[in-house]
């Protein structure tokens, strides 16, 4: 295992972290435009590993989950991807060593079961693509890949530029490999993983439910993309398509995890991006359970 991998154990499933990038000293206007640095820096809980509380500012991560589910192997939001064309200058043409570390934690893309996306942003699809010969063809060639529904319709009915690179790139090449399944956001995806509808930052968002032998994680997706939006869940982020839709999801998904005793992991949460939720303040704060390294 590298820095850039960390492992958690749920039940029967084992959890792994496998960073794309980390970006540190973020100020939370940038994601969250209802924030400022006083914001953070009253949250004392926050550091060390999600914010600087002295400059206020946030760390954020872009990472994939890899559950190991009996004989599975389940890829959870691939992340960017390298030499896609992409909006975001530290997100465009980049070449970072994500596969690297993927095959250094111990994974054969090829060995790959199920991808499953919570939804179809640049940052949650891009490594279901690599190019070869010029050509965007599928990273993991045995696997399905989920998709749900009015997710698809969502990403397929946007004029934007991105959103066009978005499927041909990442999106389409899948489906023409006949590797793609669509299915309801509360969709039983087999042994011990269950999507849940969590919609408010796309139209079509899913969590993922781990239950297994007695324990139970849940990975966010965008539902929640810092550990400041547990102690305010209120904050919405910038490119939230419904900020009220998704304020009501994340109230409600909170409270369900913390009931649930749930071991929390955030697709951008830095650092230590597993936890519990212990109640605060008429919220929660983000407890870290720490990850093997």
């Amino acid at each position: 295992m590298s820095e850039a991998t960390q492992r958690w154990t749920i039940g029967d499933v084992r959890v792994t972290s496998v960073v794309e990038a980390q970006t540190d000293g973020i100020p939370p206007a940038f994601f969250f435009p209802e924030a400022d640095e006083a914001a953070v820096s009253t949250q004392d809980w926050l550091a060390p590993h999600y914010a600087d509380l002295d400059a206020g500012t946030i760390g954020m991560r872009v990472q994939a989950f890899v559950l190991e589910v009996g004989d599975r192997i389940v890829v959870v939001d691939p992340c960017v991807g390298n030499a896609k064309h992409r909006e975001l200058p530290y997100w465009h043409d980049q070449h970072w060593p994500f596969m690297d570390r993927f095959r250094a934690a111990g994974f054969d893309p090829a060995a790959v079961d199920l991808v499953v996306h919570t939804h179809l942003h640049v940052d949650h699809v891009g490594w279901d693509t690599h190019l070869a010969d010029g050509r965007w063809v599928p990273t993991f060639t045995a696997a399905r890949h989920v998709y749900v529904g009015e997710e698809v319709d969502f990403q397929a009915a946007d004029p934007g530029d991105e959103a066009g690179w978005i499927r041909d790139d990442s999106i389409t090449p899948i489906f023409a490999a006949g590797l793609a399944d669509v299915v309801e956001a509360d969709a039983d995806l087999g042994p011990a993983l269950r999507l849940c509808p969590t919609p408010g930052h796309t139209p079509g968002h899913a969590s993922l439910w781990v239950e297994s032998a007695g324990a139970t994680a849940l990975l966010t997706g965008d539902t929640i993309h810092h550990p400041v939006q547990c102690a305010l869940p209120d904050l919405a982020f910038v490119s939230d398509h419904d900020p009220a839709q998704a304020r009501a999801t994340r109230g409600d998904l909170l409270a369900k995890a913390a009931a649930d005793d749930a071991v929390v992991f955030g697709a951008h949460s830095p650092t230590e991006p597993g936890g519990r939720l212990t109640a605060a303040a008429g919220a929660w704060h983000f407890v870290p359970v720490p990850g093997a390294a």
